[in-house]
């Protein structure tokens, strides 16, 4: 694991201070887009880079017989923590710290899993072949795993040379380019007649516009995945797509593959 420069779990503990029942009931329905409601109760679940933890919450909501949270980043660990905190410290959820790189903290996990979750995070591990491969080795028999990953495209050195930028900025540098960034959004909702100043809305992903900027322009290690790419890598792994959902380049490509 590269050192981390940014840490997305301070992002996720300023994020979870806006959380609303509004929030949840976007991640929840973004979840059963994706997920029936019978095929989470009674599963084993892994979300691995759990960042806020409301997947998770969601995730144990909706009736997970065993849930297990980890994550790299420490904040998030706290994070997820809290998250653990508003469910009722329910005993069949664990909270761990680890990386999807450490396989002998993976095997310390016990059984195979009937779902492995992780949204927009084996990218940012500075092994993402690695962490991609050791997520799906955790997939039980007719299990699923769902992922998403950020697009490969042709601006990704300018991309990756923005975040470098961001990491490397004082303070009130960083600041100035959030701020460029929603002075975008409020135009775009100017020229489409809609009030400049609500621009920081609400996104289904269980994140907010603010907190989407913040994510996007310090995340490092970032590394990127054609749709080609990775249904090579995966369906090699003794995996069948289920469903998928292809984005442009700056976005996620979402993945649901299940183990034959």
């Amino acid at each position: 694991m590269k050192e981390i420069t940014f840490s997305f779990g301070k992002n996720w503990k300023s994020y979870l201070n806006t959380v609303s029942e509004g929030s949840l009931s976007l991640t929840r329905k973004d979840i059963l887009e994706w997920l029936p409601a019978e095929d989470i109760k009674g599963k084993r679940i892994l979300d691995i880079g759990s960042g806020s933890g409301v997947h998770s919450l969601v995730f144990n909501e909706l009736g997970a017989r065993e849930l297990v949270s980890f994550d790299y980043d420490p904040f998030s660990v706290e994070a997820t923590t809290r998250s653990w905190s508003m469910a009722g410290k329910p005993v069949n959820w664990r909270v761990m710290h680890g990386s999807v790189l450490d396989k002998e903290f993976l095997a310390g996990l016990g059984p195979k899993f009937d779902i492995v979750y992780s949204w927009g995070v084996l990218h940012h591990t500075g092994s993402m072949w690695k962490a991609i491969e050791n997520a799906a080795t955790l997939v039980g028999p007719g299990g699923k795993l769902w992922i998403a990953l950020y697009v490969k495209g042709p601006k990704y050195e300018d991309d990756l040379a923005l975040k470098k930028r961001y990491n490397a900025a004082s303070w009130a540098g960083k600041k100035w380019m959030e701020w460029k960034f929603i002075s975008r959004h409020m135009q775009k909702r100017l020229f489409r007649g809609a009030n400049p100043f609500k621009w920081n809305q609400k996104l289904p992903r269980g994140m907010n516009v603010y907190h989407d900027i913040v994510d996007w322009l310090g995340g490092l290690p970032y590394e990127v995945a054609s749709a080609e790419e990775i249904r090579t890598f995966i369906s090699g792994r003794g995996f069948e797509e289920q469903k998928s959902r292809l984005y442009p380049e700056g976005s996620n490509n979402i993945y649901l593959y299940v183990r034959k």
